[in-house]
């Protein structure tokens, strides 16, 4: 414990270690669901560097959820229409590639042979650099009330049945201080410490290769004008890496291969970059700046449990995964939209602390799969092997095979399974996605048009839970009236009697889905198991049948 400690303790009813994307995300999902967090950061400032240069299908429609979808869309526009992925021995031969009237689309989920696909969502997936992204997150979670404090690290935690106590520094004055917390999140990264102190167990094949992350400035906007690209696979005599475009103009990063065996980064001067990177543009003193060179391994690992008490691992924290398939931010957002509701209920009393033991085991699966997906496209340098992408596409093209774009496009095709799902999910259907009306799915994706409106039904439930009814309402108004008051907890009814819906998820006249605040099926009516007060006493894992003042 630290000798300085001041005298009065802050207490926060959730403690956020790490403000990067995951960490970030966190405090505006909690403040989404009436929470205010306390922020910890270690760094001054948010990502100098690029990292993460984009959002899937799934994470954008989380951040529309929060309103600041359009935002991130726009600081990352530059890059929007680059997607193409080639391979060759320098810039020319990558762009010479490139088509120049070839699809202008922001996604790839809007190619045309992927129509059915982009029909699943109200959104696309969405182009922005780690750098721009999370000065957008910053700016909104402080104006909407999170307690956010950059270059102050976590010294030491401990943990009761009761609370998390951290101890906390600003190193701008080097103040110690006590937080007292119910709930801690460590969002701290792949290195994380909190993980390292919990002796989190991972698996995982674990790093695939050694690579340095050279971000650099010059000045290529002519040579890449209508021929613009993502990402380009260098092998030339002496030097394989990755080219990936940042805007497509003047910002670059380079990811080079080295022979750890062999060499270690102190042996990559900066002259020695400039060089290799001049070889590649093909225009020998062709200007260049080098903004920063880091050092990192592509690697797969997953925690086997993201919960330890009151302590939560989320985003690379929990998993590590190669960038390849932009899976990694995606990931973290999407773990900590998952949590932000069950702490929310369960620090409203409106639910069991056992509503947190649901999730673990409804991310870690996925965060494991995720990372093996990433590593399934790494070549045996821990470059990305472009051809299992192009293969992939041309399945969808040819064979109508989606299994896999689905998925790497960030559609959710997965169903959660927990003590927060009443009821069995039906047997897998033919469909492209696993988005039928089953439990422990995404809601189906539908657009309605109400007095003028259209809205997404993505959109109705983003706070609360929700019943969807195939009626007008009225068979179900009384009993979802009773479940609020005894739950103590809002519970509002919305009517889609299209024919549409009912298709799409496969109810009959008169059913009714229960939504989760994440977006997520719970129940349906049609389960003989389960009526709505007990699956909504299962879901918030209530005894009895009342959590309300639960202590």
């Amino acid at each position: 414990m630290p000798n300085k400690i001041k005298e009065n303790n802050e207490q926060t009813p959730v403690l956020i270690i790490g403000g990067g994307l995951t960490g970030l995300s966190a405090a505006l999902f909690l403040l989404q669901q009436g929470i205010r967090p306390l922020l910890v950061e270690r760094h001054a400032s948010t990502s100098i560097h690029p990292r993460s240069r984009g959002f899937d299908v799934r994470t954008m429609e989380l951040f529309r959820g929060l309103q600041v979808d359009d935002e991130i869309r726009e600081a990352g526009k530059a890059l929007a229409v680059a997607w193409g992925m080639y391979a060759g021995a320098d810039l020319k031969a990558i762009t010479d590639q490139v088509s120049p009237d070839r699809e202008r689309v922001k996604h790839p989920v809007e190619f045309r042979e992927l129509e059915k696909l982009a029909a699943l969502s109200p959104v696309s997936g969405a182009r922005c650099p780690q750098d721009l992204c999370e000065p957008i997150l910053l700016k909104t979670a402080i104006a909407r009330g999170a307690d956010v404090r950059f270059h102050t690290e976590l010294l030491s935690f401990t943990q009761t049945t009761d609370q998390v106590t951290a101890y906390i520094r600003n190193r701008d004055n080097g103040e110690t201080s006590t937080v007292t917390c119910q709930y801690m999140i460590a969002a701290d990264g792949s290195s994380s410490p909190v993980r390292r102190e919990l002796n989190a167990a991972t698996t995982g094949p674990g790093p695939l290769g050694t690579l340095l992350n050279v971000y650099f400035e010059s000045p290529l906007t002519e040579q890449v004008r209508d021929r613009e690209f993502s990402l380009g696979v260098i092998e030339r005599p002496g030097i394989s890496g990755m080219l990936a475009a940042i805007n497509n103009s003047d910002k670059w990063v380079l990811h080079l291969h080295y022979d750890a065996n062999h060499e270690t980064p102190g042996d990559y001067t900066n002259t020695r970059l400039l060089q290799i990177i001049r070889e590649i543009i093909g225009i020998p003193d062709f200007p260049v700046r080098i903004i920063s060179v880091l050092p990192w391994q592509p690697t797969v690992n997953a925690v086997t449990n993201m919960q330890y008490g009151r302590i939560f691992i989320a985003g690379d924290a929990a998993h590590q995964m190669t960038p390849y398939g932009g899976k990694g931010a995606a990931t973290g957002v999407q773990d900590v939209h998952n949590l932000a509701w069950k702490l929310a209920l369960v620090l409203q009393q409106k639910a069991s602390p056992a509503l947190l033991n649901t999730y673990s085991p409804e991310r870690q699966p996925i965060g494991l799969e995720n990372a093996l997906l990433s590593g399934s496209m790494a070549n045996d340098k821990g470059l990305v092997n472009i051809n299992i992408i192009k293969q992939a596409r041309e399945n969808a093209t040819r064979e109508g095979d989606f299994a896999w774009m689905k998925r790497l496009l960030g559609l959710p095709d997965y169903t959660y399974t927990s003590a927060a799902i009443a009821g069995k999910p039906a047997a897998p259907a033919s469909d492209i996605i696993k988005a039928d009306g089953q439990p422990g799915t995404r809601v189906p994706h539908l657009w309605l048009h109400e007095n003028g409106v259209r809205q997404s039904t993505i959109d109705l439930a983003v706070t609360h839970f929700l019943l969807i009814t195939t009626d007008n309402g009225e068979a179900w108004q009384e009993t979802a009236a009773n479940v609020a008051q005894r739950f103590n907890i809002p519970l509002p009814v919305k009517s889609i009697t299209t024919e549409e819906w009912k298709t799409a998820a496969k109810l009959q006249p008169g059913m009714a889905l229960l939504v989760r605040p994440d977006g997520f099926i719970a129940w349906r009516s049609d389960d003989p198991e389960y009526t709505l007060t007990t699956a909504m006493q299962r879901i918030l894992s209530c005894p009895g049948l009342s959590c309300p003042g639960l202590n």
